[in-house]
């Protein structure tokens, strides 16, 4: 019984450890691989489908390889070991694995004196690439024992170059060793002897990790006589002595030299930067070379043009010197007749100059390795490059890169006939212009970068051409805030771009952005936007687009509807939204929802922090999700709230109105009478030139000029008064009764002086004839400083049709009666 316990737990024991721990997947070709990464194992898993043909156990916790632990696993064709903690191999530890073909043991603990014994690579017949690199951790004297004559057939071999290397004659056995690679570099000293007994047929030699200066005797490298890549990128050298080397392969061919990085700055060996002379180019100027890399290598001189001294430039493919610091100021035509004699050339990178720069990127092009963003450690410049025009006729040129230059003027134009040019950067010039960019005959630029450039010198004013073929445009730092205000047609010089960035431009909004309807990636990050631009809704064939750090609080449902309609019409969506300050609140649970049940696919899992406002805290949105009816218990409560509030407002807003409307009544009621009025004098064909007509005396005209204010200016009337509209020379009685003919109302202002005044009883008199004839509509008296008894008798046949108001003396009276003058006639 206890035996089958024991028997049952190592079971689940052995299931949990492999199987649970141990991914197995499939390729196209249907090999199966076992991915067991960051499982904590210690042993290699013995339960594993045999079959398998890749197995993964980097970054585990071996400390050592047993005899036959692959004896099941036959058919194994690529092992990697590494990231672990071994430090010993047993004799036969890889027995069995006939087939395999790479085998990776990078990291670990193995002293190539004492952890390789005899017979541990003997089943390894068909290995072709073994990497031991980065396994000796320090500076210390350690003879190479390692048995290579058991892996004769070995390619490509990654070691570590320990301090006084001595190779040993088993090196000489590796026949068909093509590439050797040293990583930890411990050497300070390297003699013309040292490499003497390794295979003559190496091609390719790479030692990039020296940290401390190495010094090197000239004939070191004269034991690879088939040398084609030689590789000392980031090797502690100086470019000095690094050109001095390459005296066996005078007159040579070789398929790259990369000097990148290799000149350090170190005062005890009383090194300075590079001034190059002809003498110390003599031997590389002979090598017919296709690439060439000497970036970064603090070169200030060229003396008497020594870089243009090549004697087969038709040979180069690609060349890199950025990061350096010398001027063209005195030879730049020189150097760029230099760049058309070569015919072949793919990719020139010229760039990060004058000044040092911060974590430059650059290319490698034989290792294929990029490095991280660029920032200016200095702000001022120092030299001036003289402006001119650059015409480039290589037919083969795919790769140009022109970035990080500082200068008062650069190139006026860049002109590009004929090229088969894929990729152009022209970005962050610190210039006083920005070169025109000309293409004659056929053009295939598929990749543009004119970023840290403002984009009010560039694209916005027309340096940019016609560009039908162009897939991908980078416009990051360009200042596009403004010209994306005013130009809506800013990229229709590349109708048919599917890759598009526009990142970091402190854009917080975008009116258009012009017909793109191939556009399949959009970048906006690092902007201002506070909602998703309704442009971005009108791109047909979007499926990525990238919010992140910008100042979005939510995501509209319209928008979030959009987004899913382009995922099912596509099969994808990639939506990045990380570092926005959202808001969690009953207002962005719409959004909050969407998040968890989308199928679109988000960054950061669809986990972001986001502002909860009934808590007043900071959290993250798949905490809220998991805990939503708490989070929002209380926002049903506000609906309610909100739909009383909204009731409350309707029952007190129709109050007010009823309100206005009692008090308003009469103004309303001649407003619409007054209207009828025209309508019916249309009608009846009566036309007036005048409102009123006013009667007066001579005692009254102060009052008739305040009269003339208020209808005229305020209410909007047109009145007939004798001082200003009577014509002179024409008869006064027939004046006054043909502007009475001619005005629909009338008011007579009664003073004392009234009844000594013999043209007011004309005018009365007149008022009777028209009111009899229905042309005159209403009669105003208004008496002042007169009493009724002494108002003209001529009122008395007309008395029943006249209004009459006795003008008051108090303020707030007079008032009034203005009220009831106003209303009279409205």
């Amino acid at each position: 019984m206890r035996f089958f316990i024991v028997l049952c737990l190592i079971s689940v024991y052995l299931c949990k450890t492999v199987f649970s721990k141990c991914n197995i997947t499939s390729d196209i070709s249907g090999h199966k691989e076992a991915q067991c990464k960051h499982q904590g194992l210690t042993s290699v898993p013995i339960n594993l489908p045999p079959d398998i043909k890749k197995l993964d156990l980097s970054y585990n916790n071996l400390t050592r390889l047993d005899a036959n632990v692959y004896l099941k696993y036959k058919y194994l064709e690529n092992v990697m070991l590494d990231n672990n903690d071994i430090r010993l191999l047993l004799e036969k530890a890889f027995n069995g694995l006939y087939s395999l073909n790479y085998l990776s043991l990078s990291n670990n603990y193995l002293n190539v004196a004492e952890s390789y014994p005899t017979e541990v690579f003997e089943s390894l017949k068909n290995l072709s690439v073994l990497d031991i690199s980065r396994n000796m951790k320090t500076q210390e004297y350690n003879p190479y024992k390692i048995p290579f004559g058991e892996i004769g057939n070995l390619r490509e071999l990654s070691i570590d170059l320990v301090f006084n290397a001595t190779f040993g004659r088993e090196f000489k056995k590796l026949f068909n060793l093509q590439t050797l690679r040293f990583d930890y570099c411990h050497v300070n000293f390297l003699y013309n002897g040292t490499f003497s007994e390794m295979p003559v047929h190496i091609k390719e030699f790479h030692m990039t990790t020296c940290k401390d200066f190495v010094v090197i005797e000239v004939d070191v490298l004269v034991p690879f006589q088939h040398l084609k890549v030689l590789n000392l990128t980031n090797s502690n050298i100086h470019l000095t002595q690094a050109l001095r080397l390459l005296h066996p392969f005078q007159n040579r061919s070789m398929d790259a030299i990369l000097f990148r990085g290799i000149t350090h700055s170190d005062s005890q060996h009383g090194l300075d930067p590079v001034i190059l002379t002809p003498e110390m180019m003599r031997y590389i100027s002979t090598i017919c070379l296709k690439t060439l890399d000497l970036s970064n290598n603090k070169v200030v001189i060229f003396r008497n043009r020594s870089l243009v001294l090549f004697q087969r430039p038709e040979c180069f493919d690609n060349m890199m010197l950025s990061a350096n610091s010398f001027s063209l100021e005195t030879w730049a035509a020189s150097f760029f007749i230099f760049i058309r004699r070569m015919i072949n050339i793919e990719i020139f990178d010229f760039s990060y100059f004058p000044l040092a720069f911060k974590d430059p990127i650059f290319l490698d092009v034989v290792t294929n390795v990029n490095h991280t963003r660029v920032e200016k450690v200095q702000s001022k410049m120092t030299r001036k490059i003289i402006p001119i025009t650059v015409t480039l006729t290589n037919r083969k040129l795919k790769y140009l890169r022109i970035t990080h230059l500082m200068a008062t003027m650069i190139f006026r134009e860049i002109k590009i006939i004929n090229s088969s040019l894929r990729h152009l950067e022209l970005s962050y010039f610190e210039t006083d212009i920005f070169p025109i960019l000309t293409f004659e005959g056929f053009n295939s630029l598929e990749y543009l970068d004119l970023s840290g450039i403002s984009s009010e010198i560039t694209v916005g004013v027309g340096k940019v051409p016609f560009l039908i073929h162009l897939k991908t445009l980078i416009l990051k730092e360009t200042k596009l805030y403004n010209v994306l205000q005013t130009n809506a047609s800013i990229f229709s010089f590349c109708p048919n771009v599917m890759n598009l960035d526009i990142s970091h431009n402190y854009i917080w909004k975008i009116k258009s952005i012009g017909e793109l309807r191939n556009l399949k990636l959009l970048n906006l990050s690092h902007n201002l936007l506070d909602n998703v631009p309704m442009v971005v809704t009108k791109l047909e064939n979007l499926a990525e687009l990238d919010l992140s750090h910008n100042q979005l609080t939510t995501i509209g449902k319209q928008t979030l509807d959009w987004i899913d309609t382009q995922h099912e019409k596509l099969g994808t969506f990639k939506l990045y939204l990380s570092d926005n300050p959202f808001i969690c609140s009953c207002e962005t649970t719409t959004f909050l929802r969407w998040i968890q049940l989308t199928k679109v696919k988000l960054d950061n899992n669809g986990n972001y922090s986001c502002w909860v406002a009934s808590r007043n805290n900071i959290n993250y949105t798949r905490n809220v999700i998991a805990d939503f009816h708490h989070y929002f218990v209380n926002c049903d409560s506000t609906v309610w709230l909100k739909l009383g509030i909204s009731l409350l407002v309707s029952v007190l807003s129709s109050l007010i109105c009823v309100t206005v409307l009692y008090n308003f009544r009469w103004r309303i009621i001649f407003f619409f009478f007054r209207n009828l009025r025209r309508f019916a004098e249309k009608g009846l064909q009566l036309t007036f030139d005048y409102d009123v007509y006013v009667s007066y005396s001579d005692d009254c005209v102060c009052f008739v000029k305040e009269l003339q204010k208020k209808i005229e200016n305020e209410w909007g009337f047109k009145i007939c008064i004798e001082d200003r509209d009577f014509i002179i020379g024409e008869s006064i009685a027939t004046e006054r009764a043909t502007s009475i003919n001619k005005c629909r109302h009338i008011i007579f202002v009664v003073s004392p002086s009234t009844v000594e005044n013999e043209w007011s009883r004309f005018e009365i008199e007149r008022a009777k004839y028209e009111k009899f004839s229905k042309n005159l509509q209403k009669i105003v008296v208004i008496t002042k400083d007169i009493a009724l008894d002494n108002i003209p008798v001529e009122f008395s046949i007309i008395w029943k049709d006249v209004l009459l108001i006795q003008w008051p003396v108090e303020k707030d009276e007079v008032q009034m009666a203005w009220q009831e003058l106003r209303l009279w006639f409205f």
